[in-house]
């Protein structure tokens, strides 16, 4: 899995719209909700969203957010890239249940019995160390809103493509999926 993560806050604003075009069971509950970055008036992601994540994601965008993209790099240089958009929120956030696990943090404690809760394994860095790690926030990329793009621009470089693929949602230049595909099916 590839992360790209954006320097610049972005100021993100929501609005709930017409879900055509978005495909989801009537009975999920989900609101259809479009992103609109930095003031722009063309929407840069679309989303069908739980009413809990939209609850996090009103109050997560109340400033400017740390905005990424994760997506696995296909095997064909050619081929489609299929991308998550993330917010990347501080963990204390995020509702109960909501909130990852620390990979193998439960597991460690019940696979090792023979370690005591005396032994620490970062006892040699010193108590210097220890200050700045209490300091730091666990984050987690939330993610929230799909993006595809049908043919790749940097067929080489997964990172560039990434960044260019959320560099051009942000700006407004996507257009549904479903749009898109049938677009390219009548070649335009």
């Amino acid at each position: 899995m590839h992360v790209y993560l954006r320097d610049e806050p972005v100021a993100l604003t929501m609005r709930q719209v017409d879900g055509e075009g978005m495909v989801a069971d009537a009975d999920a509950g989900l609101v259809p909700i479009a992103f609109f970055a930095d003031g722009n008036e063309r929407p840069s992601f679309r989303a069908l969203l739980p009413p809990e994540t939209l609850s996090v994601l009103r109050d997560v965008t109340k400033g400017p957010v740390q905005i990424g993209v994760l997506a696995e790099e296909p095997d064909d240089p050619g081929g489609e890239v299929r991308a998550m958009v993330g917010l990347s929120i501080p963990a204390k956030l995020l509702p109960e249940g909501m909130v990852p696990q620390e990979e193998g943090e439960e597991e460690e404690e019940h696979s090792e019995p023979w370690r005591s809760d005396a032994y620490d394994p970062d006892a040699w860095r010193g108590e210097a160390w220890q200050d700045e790690d209490a300091d730091t926030q666990r984050t987690v990329l939330l993610a929230f809103a799909p993006l595809v793009r049908l043919a790749r621009r940097h067929p080489h470089d997964f990172g560039e493509e990434l960044a260019d693929l959320l560099e051009s949602a942000l700006a407004g230049n996507t257009r549904p999926s479903l749009e898109a595909r049938v677009d390219r099916m009548l070649g335009h």
